[in-house]
């Protein structure tokens, strides 16, 4: 199978490419879905592919590869994920697909680019009204404030957006006192390495590098 990464992302779509590239996150082989996954977040970056990779049914498969004990597929299935959370109507689908308990057990993942992109698109889930609740009910907050402490800056603009976010509820002003989010919010306020900038809902998936 030729490199997706290799591909030129639009091209895929204007050669009614997008179907048979998500049939291809079913797949059983690791190698095919870490290159579809990959070929399909490119795509992703994209505004105009946000809902045409929905109607092709990419979601369930995507939400399925969240569960993959490779952290590179988890990192490319969170920021494709993050990037059609964007679109307000794809971030009712994302939940509604089983996405967020998924996401949010991603928090606690090792590898910080499966962290930054998990916490980015809870980030953009969070933005949603009928969202902010249930990733609070799903357990989100304690797991987000935790990465505040992560010495990865990135990690922690995600986080602290997505708690920003979910403070702007009412009902769920009182579990930050209850998980614990104030010591490490104050904190952060009085870092001098304080986040002033709010960092980009999408993302892009790093570049290929060719192999010899």
């Amino acid at each position: 199978m030729p490199n997706l990464g290799f591909v030129n992302a639009e091209l895929i779509v204007q050669e009614g490419g997008l179907p048979p590239l998500v049939d291809l996150l079913s797949s059983s082989n690791e190698g095919i879905q870490q290159q579809a996954a990959g070929a399909l977040w490119s795509l992703s970056v994209n505004a105009e592919n946000h809902i045409k990779i929905v109607r092709e049914g990419a979601l369930p498969y995507l939400v399925r590869l969240l569960q993959s004990q490779n952290s590179k597929i988890q990192e490319q299935a969170a920021g494709s994920l993050r990037n059609l959370a964007v679109n307000d109507e794809n971030k009712v689908k994302i939940v509604q697909e089983g996405a967020l308990p998924h996401c949010i057990g991603l928090l606690r993942s090792t590898h910080d680019p499966v962290l930054i992109q998990a916490a980015g698109a809870i980030r953009n889930l969070s933005v949603h009204p009928q969202n902010e609740f249930k990733i609070v009910q799903e357990g989100g907050i304690k797991p987000l404030v935790e990465l505040l402490r992560s010495p990865n800056y990135k990690v922690v603009e995600q986080a602290s957006v997505a708690l920003r976010n979910l403070s702007v509820n009412d009902a769920n002003k009182v579990y930050f006192a209850t998980d614990g989010a104030l010591p490490p919010l104050i904190a952060l306020l009085r870092s001098p390495q304080l986040v002033v900038q709010v960092p980009p809902a999408l993302s892009s998936p790093p570049p290929c590098h060719a192999r010899s």
